[in-house]
Formats: C-alpha cells, structure tokens, sequence
C-alpha cells in the first residue's frame, strides 16, 4: 500500500475527526483541529498520520516524558488507531515504527502505552509488535469545572 507517515497539521482535522470516531471518541473537525494545535504547541508532542490513497488511514500520539528512574525518558504513545477499513494492512506497524523513531531521536530507550482491556485485538497487536505487559495502568477521572 502507498503510504506516508507525516506530521499532522490542522488542515487534517476532519480526516482525525474521522479516525477518533473509529476509535470510540466521536468528535468534530472543529475540536480536532484544537487538539492537533494543542499536540503541536506542547514540547515533547508529536501528532503523525499515515495518509494514503484513501486519505488519512492512521493516526499515532506521543508524548516524551522524564522519568525518575534509569530509563531517564519514557516516549508515551497516547493514541493509537487506524481505521476500521483499513486494519490489518500494515498501517498500524508503520504508525509505530515512526514512534519507535520519535523514541530514538528523542533519546528515550523505551515506549509505552496503555491499551483497554476490552481492545482484544489491540492486546494482540501489541504483543506481536514486540511490547510486554510490564504494569497494570489506573486512571482517576477528575472534575475540573
């Protein structure tokens, strides 16, 4: 398949619109477009898409972070997802391999991720890409208004 990981830009908010909604998190091009500015802004954020003949096919999020212990940094795919015509062509391995380079050029010796435990495939994805499951992940949702 002809593909190209590239930097997202805010020109691409409707095709993330898209493939948020594939992932279970319908929203507009409008916040789309907020939340590429945001990736864009914040340091240690890089927002990639795989686009392709079919347009935007894919899309990965990672976050560089320090860590206290001897990794020194983590790089921290926050997102993931392809889209759902689109599975099981490669796309996701290209998707993370242009975060396992973002690792490197960050200087991060690792990558990290959480995936729900309802997302067998995903499960399955990852553990055939090389990751471990190393630790349980907990989330707390807080109100901020």
């Amino acid at each position: 398949m002809d593909l190209t990981v590239r930097d997202a830009t805010e020109e691409d908010a409707h095709g993330i619109s898209a493939l948020l909604g594939d992932m279970g998190y319908p929203t507009t091009p409008g916040t789309s477009a907020a939340l590429v500015r945001r990736f864009l802004e914040h340091p240690g954020s890089r927002l990639q898409i795989a686009d392709g003949p079919d347009g935007l096919l894919g899309l990965i999020a990672t976050q560089t972070v320090p860590r206290l212990d001897a990794d020194v940094l983590s790089c921290r795919i926050t997102d993931l997802v392809v889209s759902s015509r689109h599975r099981r062509l490669g796309i996701g391995v290209a998707l993370l391999a242009a975060a396992e380079r973002e690792a490197r050029r960050a200087g991060a010796p690792r990558l990290d991720l959480s995936s729900g435990d309802w997302r067998d495939d995903a499960s399955s994805f990852y553990a055939a890409m090389g990751f471990e499951t190393r630790a349980s992940a907990f989330t707390k949702r807080l109100d901020t208004t």
